[in-house]
């Protein structure tokens, strides 16, 4: 049995996808198996990843139709057999010596996560530590002002907790679903290391091709559902106490939220999904924006917002 499971879904990635497969196989940790879930690829990603299994023992390749990431990330978690998981996806790279640098930190924690150096397109980067926390229930304040913190990758997992606990990605969350599942794992986690400097993880902002990189009103919204969803399952359990202790925070990134949406689309782009969605969603009253920590220009161009969605259909809550 390996010691570690790394996932990677792999979708149409046959310009990065042996770079990304290279940096995992030089890791100075040489047990583990490499999943390759290949998610309904049209390019010659799949020939790729069989060439890799045929070459290296420890490479096994999954072949599935398309579903969305999050479905591949799932067969992925269904079929690993290591100690510890890692998802890296099919354009990034890790530096050599990261599963060393996270084995040192196993086992008195759950997870171990470490930083991110983000690669651009003009050749520059730029390296994005992690926030400094004081214990759990700081780190998951900070997931839930999206400031950083445990996210699918880059990180290490103890297994157990994910199949213990059932903690699988939504694939009707499309933008988000990494978020809202590190929440699920912090809910479940005893203790979380996070090496602040540790810039393992190299983020490639270079494809254009890739989901992160193209937006929708539809992928922003659904963090509010996000938001929602991890709210019910902190009722749901007192391991980092009730929802209440969290309400500033939930508050000041709902906020935040409808604030991004509003810089990318028209008033009336944003408000005609929030009524479609309505019901689905917890969306800002007045008293959030009110009590919400952000300027005062911010404040109010939320009222502004409110104003337009209660004249076009948006219900009173």
């Amino acid at each position: 049995m390996p010691l570690i499971s790394i996932i990677m879904p792999v979708y149409n990635a046959e310009q990065y996808l042996a770079s990304s497969i290279d940096s995992l196989l030089a890791q100075t940790v040489k047990d583990f198996e490499l999943l390759l879930i290949n998610d309904g690829s049209k390019d010659n990603s799949l020939a790729i990843c069989r060439e890799y299994e045929a070459r290296d023992s420890r490479v096994r390749v999954f072949d599935k139709p398309n579903g969305g990431v999050s479905s591949a990330r799932n067969m992925g978690l269904d079929v690993a057999q290591g100690e510890w998981l890692m998802f890296v996806d099919s354009d990034d790279w890790l530096t050599e010596n990261t599963l060393e640098l996270c084995l040192e930190h196993t086992p008195e924690n759950d997870v171990v996560c470490f930083a991110f150096r983000l690669l651009y397109k003009d050749n520059t980067s730029y390296d994005k530590p992690l926030c400094a926390t004081k214990g759990l229930r700081d780190y998951f304040k900070h997931q839930i002002q999206r400031r950083g913190g445990v996210r699918a990758c880059g990180a290490l997992y103890r297994r157990s907790i994910i199949a213990d606990n059932k903690i699988y990605f939504t694939p009707g969350i499309i933008y988000g679903e990494d978020w809202l599942w590190a929440m699920r794992v912090t809910l479940c986690c005893k203790k979380i290391k996070p090496l602040t400097h540790s810039f393992c993880y190299h983020y490639n902002l270079m494809n254009q091709s890739s989901c992160t990189n193209t937006m929708s009103v539809r992928k922003v919204i659904q963090q509010l559902k996000v938001l929602k969803i991890i709210k019910e399952c902190l009722a749901q359990t007192d391991a980092l106490g009730s929802a209440s202790n969290y309400r500033k925070h939930f508050r000041d990134t709902r906020c935040s939220v409808v604030l991004d949406a509003l810089r990318m689309f028209s008033p009336k782009e944003t408000c005609e999904h929030v009524i479609e969605v309505y019901d689905e969603i917890t969306f800002i009253d007045r008293w959030d924006v009110l009590l919400a920590d952000i300027s005062l220009r911010k404040k109010i161009r939320l009222f502004k917002f409110l104003r337009y969605c209660r004249a076009n259909g948006l219900p009173r809550s």
